[in-house]
């Protein structure tokens, strides 16, 4: 199952926390499936290869799917863990979530394996997606994060992005899109990452670039850090940081 996942060292460095614990006024982590522990075994969640789920409805991903994007782990932290839920019937565990959107384990049926159903509670869509996690897992779909003319990625989307870029052309479209973004230390982050892959080091440096010429006034507290990661630039990037505006 680990092939579902984009391989993360964050992740995988995750400790797997199977402690019970409530996840709903009824449900506990004793009641998830066994193939989403699975998963589990593998990577503590992590963003998904492919992201298109098949739906029967539409959505507001599509005319017939919705986007997967993180599936949540169970370990300490609690912004990509299971959640407690409390704002929806107490059969539904939330797996991943995005913009008011989530997937579930739906325990309604009493069945042994829950069926996944896909949740819209701006539009209050509600629809099963899958008659259980195995199956789900199995329909999912290659797909490509567009990024909008008008608008920002959420900070999901630009992660997923990111993580799923094939050529530096697609690269340089997401540093374009988010060269202004207020947390630099995050952007410089993904800049530092790419720097360590041959086929996108240069597009790495020229979003490096960008941020040297237009905004070295915010420049974040690991910029010196990154700056490392090019050392046959070390002579300009100096120059350019000593240079009067």
């Amino acid at each position: 199952m680990a092939s579902h996942l984009i391989p993360t060292a964050s992740e995988k460095n995750l400790n797997l926390l199977l402690k019970k614990r409530p996840l709903t006024s009824t449900l506990t982590t004793a009641d998830l499936p066994e193939s989403y522990l699975q998963l589990l075994t593998e990577q503590n969640g992590g963003y998904v290869k492919n992201m298109v789920v098949p739906t029967q409805e539409p959505t507001s991903d599509g005319l017939d799917c919705a986007h997967l994007h993180y599936i949540l782990g169970l370990h300490e932290n609690k912004e990509k863990s299971l959640p407690y839920q409390d704002f929806l019937p107490d059969y539904f565990i939330i797996f991943s979530s995005h913009k008011g959107c989530y997937f579930t384990f739906d325990y309604s049926r009493g069945e042994v394996e829950p069926a996944i159903r896909y949740l819209d509670t701006e539009t209050d869509n509600w629809q099963v997606v899958a008659s259980n996690f195995t199956a789900f897992l199995s329909n999912l779909r290659p797909g490509k994060i567009t990024v909008p003319f008008e608008g920002q990625l959420t900070r999901t989307e630009a992660e997923h992005a990111f993580l799923t870029a094939g050529e530096p052309d697609e690269l340089d479209v997401l540093w374009a899109h988010l060269e202004d973004t207020d947390d630099k230390e995050w952007y410089f982050d993904w800049i530092q990452y790419f720097a360590q892959i041959p086929m996108f080091h240069q597009s790495a440096f020229g979003a490096l670039e960008t941020q040297i010429l237009y905004f070295r006034l915010d420049l974040p507290q690991n910029a010196d850090m990154v700056f490392k990661f090019f050392p046959e630039k070390s002579d300009w990037i100096q120059e350019e940081l000593a240079a009067d505006f």
